[in-house]
């Protein structure tokens, strides 16, 4: 049970970096898609309504959307709807005609999507690292099941059926100063009593 709690744990994470991986690289190509949507201005350049598009495409990725879910922190889903907001502002100006005002603005818009890729790596980083807190955990409680198992069978079987044996080679060898001492609830259990009345019943009729 705890080794497959441990592997849905680890395997939902992992699928949930990945995601955050992507959304890493679509934000940081953000940036230079920024930056090349004021060059396609300054050179007057036939793809500068496509790159447009293909911004916003990037801005409303699926990798970029999943940072909405529950289990993204707050602030990140907040800073995200911030750089939506930015930029629909910003698009505003790049359709206008007086597109030349995206030159000064786009700085402060790149600043933005830098520190919003820093704070989804950080987010990353944390997540690789409680995986690696649950995997060291869940592998100790396995190790640690492991050992009691080992050790319960060990004196609930092996033990008593180590007694058992020698006690049923002594008898073998007509020497009926034996001593059963197997008293556990299970089927050796039962068997030792069984052994225990033999031996006396045995012992009473040598006697007698």
């Amino acid at each position: 049970m705890l080794s497959v709690l441990t592997t849905n744990f680890a395997i939902l994470t992992l699928a949930s970096s990945l995601n955050d991986a992507e959304a890493v690289n679509v934000s940081g190509s953000m940036r230079m898609q920024s930056y090349r949507l004021a060059h396609d201005m300054q050179a007057n350049s036939p793809l500068y309504f496509l790159h447009v598009e293909q911004f916003e495409r990037s801005l409303y990725s699926p990798s970029m959307k999943a940072l909405q879910s529950w289990d993204v922190p707050e602030e990140i889903t907040n800073d995200y709807y911030q750089l939506i907001i930015r930029w629909h502002e910003l698009k505003e100006v790049l359709i206008s005609e007086d597109r030349e005002q995206y030159l000064i603005l786009v700085a402060d818009f790149v600043d933005r999507i830098d520190h919003f890729v820093l704070k989804l790596q950080e987010h990353s980083e944390n997540k690789l690292i409680r995986l690696a807190w649950a995997g060291g955990l869940g592998l100790g409680g396995i190790l640690i099941v492991a050992i009691y198992v080992v050790l319960f069978v060990r004196k609930q079987i092996v033990r008593p059926l180590g007694q058992l044996i020698s006690a049923s080679e002594q008898i073998q060898n007509r020497s009926f100063d034996v001593k059963v001492d197997v008293n556990s609830d299970n089927e050796l259990g039962i068997l030792g009593k069984a052994s225990r009345i033999w031996l006396t019943t045995s012992v009473s009729s040598i006697g007698g």
